[in-house]
């Protein structure tokens, strides 16, 4: 401004009065004052520079949009191994209680056999129907693990209702001492990792002699 006062200070009123009626020729003044040209230079940069930084974006955004892809694809892929976690977390969780629940079947069916509760024909009944039982838990627990490892989904809803008519069975089978002596099934022609099954009263196993009675080990 000190510029623009030193210009002027050298002209009559007569001539300011012209000037200040004369718009073209003032504005024309205050264009030609180094004050303007200089802000009128900042104002050309910042436009430069805004536009340098536009097209430096517009070049980056494939690279954003891919990384966001990429991004959405790692949270996807999180939340399908953390719903398989939580549910395996959950089939581990039932799995022990149920094999907890077969331990305490198991161990109230010997007690009750030892204690005189139930006959030798009821309890070779009853381990014969818990074998079978746990041949086809078995077999099912094989057939989870298969699938599995080729990557299938757990068929949730089936095995929960199988195991629950598995256990619902369970008290019944402990209830039987009266029950009539079913035949017993045909052994495997595979390997059976369970124990064989214990003569009944007055039979002997093939290829044994005669036993006295039924020990529990």
């Amino acid at each position: 401004m000190s510029s623009f006062s030193n210009k002027f200070s050298g002209y009559t009123m007569t001539q300011l009065n012209e000037i200040l009626e004369d718009d073209e020729k003032l504005t024309k003044m205050v264009q030609e004052m180094d004050e303007m040209q200089e802000v009128q230079q900042n104002k050309e940069k910042t436009l430069v520079n805004n536009r340098t930084l536009a097209e430096q974006n517009l070049a980056l955004q494939p690279s954003l949009e891919h990384k966001k892809e990429d991004l959405t694809k790692h949270y996807r892929c999180l939340q399908e191994r953390f719903e398989s976690f939580q549910l395996r977390k959950s089939t581990l969780g039932t799995e022990m209680l149920d094999n907890l629940y077969i331990l305490l079947q198991t161990q109230n069916m010997a007690d009750s056999f030892m204690d005189g509760e139930i006959t030798l024909d009821s309890f070779v009944d009853s381990y014969q129907s818990k074998r079978k039982l746990a041949h086809l838990r078995r077999v099912k627990i094989e057939k989870l693990q298969e699938m599995v490892e080729k990557g299938h989904g757990l068929p949730q809803m089936s095995i929960l209702s199988s195991r629950s008519q598995d256990v619902s069975q369970g008290p019944a089978l402990l209830t039987e001492n009266d029950s009539t002596p079913s035949v017993a099934p045909q052994s495997p022609a595979f390997y059976s990792p369970y124990p064989p099954i214990p003569p009944r009263t007055g039979q002997s196993a093939p290829g044994m002699a005669p036993q006295p009675g039924f020990i529990m080990q």
